[in-house]
């Protein structure tokens, strides 16, 4: 049973992965997000007050929020099946 969910979990891993990479592609405000992303972790890390105490901070709150993101994004994806398969009941597509 595991091993399903394993493999579950790595399918949606790669769908989730190859939606982002459409979404950037076609989003420019996404684009322009990422690029507000790579320039921050850059500034900081290039800060000169950036010390080690102060990296563990960041990196254990960026390490939550990517948690927490990513956890959402599963939820939601899940939600949107769940959503879909009740529509089609509802239409009479599906029993």
């Amino acid at each position: 049973m595991e091993q399903w969910k394993d493999s579950l979990q790595t399918a949606m891993d790669e769908r989730f992965d190859a939606a982002f990479a459409e979404l950037k592609k076609s989003n420019s405000h996404v684009r322009h997000a990422v690029k507000q992303q790579v320039n921050a972790a850059e500034a900081v890390n290039n800060h000169p007050k950036y010390d080690d105490e102060l990296k563990q901070i960041v990196d254990a709150y960026f390490e939550a929020m990517q948690l927490l993101l990513g956890e959402f994004g599963q939820h939601l994806y899940i939600q949107g099946a769940k959503d879909c398969v009740t529509v089609l009941r509802e239409l009479g597509v599906i029993k």
